[in-house]
């Protein structure tokens, strides 16, 4: 049987007390939990202390600054000048390393290793940007650390948007064969989150923040399910460092709804918050589960569809609704009953033809398809493996329902919420714009190109993920969207 719920108690993150935000971890787990990062630096003016921040413990003065060509500001000044005049202002040799991609930046495998062939290991490594740098910068750090046993480098990040939980989880994501994996990585040693920077990011980063930390109002019941399956690991810590910033979210606190930069620093200790829980459980699960694969199948459709990559941030906040709504069906509606004598058989064959003619489409040659059919085997198989778990969750549903209906979010709560931040509410206000066509065609077939259970995939072992139910699922969101709307409005 499951452990239940665990750690009743919730742990606020005090970015100005990362040691006590430790201590009291640690209290709670009964263990250490200290993690690699020293220092979050968050307020109005903390990037004018950069200088003091980099050059720490007699680090060598030779910079390595990690960023993208794309032109970003802080109040008005240039904001790569003012690092690289802050830096060399105080003695320090800064090399800058511009990272560019005419298709657009993303973390891939090249990328990362185009970078770790510019960088020594002598270098103090100071990244400035958002998700994509900041995975490459840590990601490349950590595989010269990983050639050379024994070396610690510094890495300083400078957080530019409120747009992932990337800047505080030791995981990156790293697109290998058109698809996305998430991958072990490092934590940078100090991150730098200042207030009139992430305040001055443009609108679309910053709203797609509010849908990365907002995926925890169903990630989070994902993640347990598949533990209750016995396809997964359950972290109650995840659970309390995570839960705080969503309740304040689906409450509308003001911090949230305020704009300016009181608004960025609570977004980017909620994001922090995320980024922590993936990283005490040491994976992405705790904050990336249906939701987010919806994304990445977006992402992945792109170049075949015809249009830039997605606001990846955006894709989740909205997807998570269409997530919610599925645990609404699953908790309301699901009956165990039919399947206590036993679980139906999976196909491999069928389940093997489905995933190649849904992704040779994308990439007819096969590479994509082969990618992800090596985890959607991996979970079709575990699902079988562990029947026994599975039997015994649908034998104990009633018990178990509350404690999932508490990690699921009420879709209207969630939307009123999302609404109340300005965040789109309309896929196709995601830019680039995305089509209702593209969108379901994600959402239906997202859960064969990972191995981590989802609700998806636990309705769809039991025959239930149907053409019928997911057509149901959009016409609720679009039904819901609208009182959102008119409250907006």
């Amino acid at each position: 049987m499951p452990e239940p719920l665990g750690a009743p108690e919730l742990i606020d993150l005090d970015p100005d007390d990362l040691a006590g935000f430790y201590q009291q971890a640690s209290r709670v787990s009964g263990r250490d939990r200290s993690l690699s990062m020293e220092a979050l630096h968050l307020g109005p003016d903390v990037l004018l202390d950069l200088p003091e921040i980099a050059g720490l413990r007699g680090r060598p003065t030779a910079v390595a600054m990690v960023v993208d060509d794309q032109p970003m500001w802080r109040a008005g000044a240039d904001l790569k000048s003012l690092v690289v005049d802050l830096l060399t202002g105080a003695g320090l040799q800064v090399r800058t390393i511009v990272l560019s991609d005419p298709h657009d930046l993303h973390t891939t495998t090249e990328h990362v290793e185009e970078l770790r062939a510019q960088l020594q290991p002598t270098d103090t490594v100071v990244s400035v940007g958002s998700g994509t740098i900041t995975d490459l910068a840590k990601h490349a750090v950590f595989g010269i650390e990983q050639q050379q046993p024994g070396l610690r480098m510094f890495h300083v990040a400078v957080a530019t948007a409120n747009s992932v939980g990337a800047y505080t989880s030791q995981l990156a994501v790293v697109t290998t064969n058109g698809v996305k994996r998430t991958v072990p990585s490092r934590l940078p040693d100090r991150l730098v989150l200042d207030t009139r920077t992430l305040a001055d990011t443009p609108a679309d980063y910053a709203l797609g923040g509010i849908g990365d930390a907002a995926v925890g109002c169903c990630s989070l019941a994902d993640y347990r399910l598949a533990n209750w399956c016995g396809m997964g690991d359950w972290e109650p810590l995840s659970r309390a460092v995570f839960l705080p910033g969503l309740t304040g979210f689906l409450d509308s606190e003001p911090s949230f709804t305020a704009g300016g930069t009181a608004t960025a620093g609570a977004m980017a200790t909620n994001l922090a918050a995320a980024g922590f829980a993936m990283s005490f459980a040491g994976e992405s699960a705790p904050a990336s589960g249906l939701e987010h694969v919806t994304s990445h199948m977006l992402d992945m459709a792109a170049d075949h569809n015809g249009r830039p990559i997605g606001n990846h941030g955006e894709q989740c906040g909205l997807a998570t609704a269409l997530v919610l709504l599925a645990y609404r069906y699953l908790l309301a509606e699901f009956d165990p009953r039919p399947f206590l004598d036993g679980l139906p058989a999976v196909d491999e064959e069928q389940a093997r033809e489905q995933v190649e003619r849904v992704f040779n489409e994308l990439d007819p040659s096969g590479a994509m398809a082969s990618e992800c059919w090596a985890d959607y085997a991996a979970k079709c198989r575990s699902w079988t493996e562990h029947s026994t778990e599975v039997l015994a969750l649908l034998r104990d549903w009633e018990r178990r329902k509350p404690e999932l209906a508490e990690l699921a979010a009420d879709p209207e709560r969630y939307l009123r919420a999302l609404a109340a931040t300005g965040h789109p509410l309309d896929f196709a206000d995601v830019p680039p714009g995305l089509g209702p066509d593209e969108v379901r065609w994600a959402f239906a077939h997202a859960r064969l190109m990972r191995r981590r259970l989802s609700v998806a995939d636990f309705l769809g072992f039991l025959g239930l993920w149907t053409d019928e139910l997911v057509d149901r699922l959009f016409a609720e969101f679009n039904q819901l969207r609208e009182p959102s709307h008119r409250s907006r409005r």
